[in-house]
């Protein structure tokens, strides 16, 4: 019993963390569109970071067959899935030039990606303002 209420304890202590986290972002919620699933993108207004999570609907749905599972049944988008939104919100906001340096799950679903916009991809052309096959 002990045990139990320690790891409830410290899970909690866990989803404070990546919530706190989150707060930090701006306010402003941008969507992305990912096949027939619209992506959120948040900014974080000082740092070259952008956390995406997918809807809210969705969001639920996932931690609600997650617990009923008891954590086995996972349907938490794969964080390559968050990549791509994160690649595309870039792109169609004039950063077509910047590099996703990493990505780390916050909380899930939210995923947090770092750009590096000093130092353009390989195979980026700035007259086509998109990338060209290499």
């Amino acid at each position: 019993m002990r045990t139990a209420i320690t790891f409830a304890f410290i899970l909690l202590l866990a989803g404070c963390t990546g919530m706190s986290r989150a707060m930090t972002y701006t306010q402003k919620t941008h969507h992305v569109n990912m096949g027939d699933i619209s992506y959120r993108v948040f900014e974080h207004p000082k740092e070259d970071v952008i956390m995406t999570t997918p809807p809210i609907g969705g969001a639920m749905t996932s931690g609600f067959f997650k617990g009923l599972t008891l954590g086995l049944a996972n349907i938490t988008p794969p964080e390559k899935i968050h990549e791509a939104a994160a690649r595309k919100y870039l792109d169609e906001n004039g950063r077509a030039h910047c590099r996703i340096v990493s990505g780390y799950l916050v909380m899930e679903p939210q995923y947090e990606f770092k750009y590096d916009c000093s130092t353009p991809p390989e195979g980026y052309d700035p007259t086509e303002n998109k990338k060209t096959d290499t």
